[in-house]
């Protein structure tokens, strides 16, 4: 929950919408690289718990409710859906196919697995027939779960040592240290 509450802190100190979800997106990441740089590759099942959707997740439904609250909802909508599906490809692109990664000794299918998710072939549109306002949240939630699915992808090809940095592989603009929020004085002695 604290968690949850330090993102939430982090996208609305800054700007709103399509804007603030690349700030909140690069805390999220910059989130997962502090728990890879105490733990560094994965070894036992138990390492893999540091993969997780929700931060991204969350990051993208703070940005949509942002856009809510502006002045033109769906075209801030339909922007967010653009920056997602393009940080998405770009993430993708960066990573290497599964024939091209040795299996783990540990969850050795979960790599190929994940890959076929995050390149998954979808069923149709989920959003077609729809017109706005659903419409615009409609393509701007698809967008997020694909990005989260490729973030997965993108931590447990980390953990196997397989993949550099974010910042590293060009998606997100910078190294962002995670800086845990300061406590008011007092709190917690």
């Amino acid at each position: 929950m604290r968690g949850g509450a330090v993102i939430a802190l982090a996208l609305w100190a800054g700007p709103a919408g399509a804007e603030g979800f690349s700030t909140c997106f690069e805390r999220a990441i910059a989130h997962f690289e502090m728990g890879f740089a105490r733990s560094g590759p994965a070894r036992t099942v138990e390492d893999y718990a540091l993969v997780t959707r929700d931060r991204v997740h969350h990051c993208g439904s703070l940005a949509i409710v942002a856009c809510d609250r502006g002045a033109a909802p769906q075209a801030c909508q339909r922007r967010l859906a653009v920056e997602q599906r393009d940080l998405r490809d770009r993430l993708l692109a960066s990573l290497p196919a599964p024939q091209d990664v040795a299996a783990p000794e540990v969850l050795p299918g979960l790599y190929p697995q994940l890959w076929d998710v995050a390149h998954g072939i979808s069923a149709g549109d989920d959003c077609a027939g729809a017109e706005d306002p659903v419409a615009a949240w409609c393509e701007t939630h698809e967008a997020r779960l694909k990005l989260t699915e490729a973030v997965a992808l993108w931590q447990v090809a980390r953990l196997m040592g397989v993949a550099e940095a974010a910042a590293d592989l060009g998606w997100v603009a910078q190294a962002m240290p995670f800086r845990p929020v300061a406590r008011p004085e007092g709190e917690g002695q």
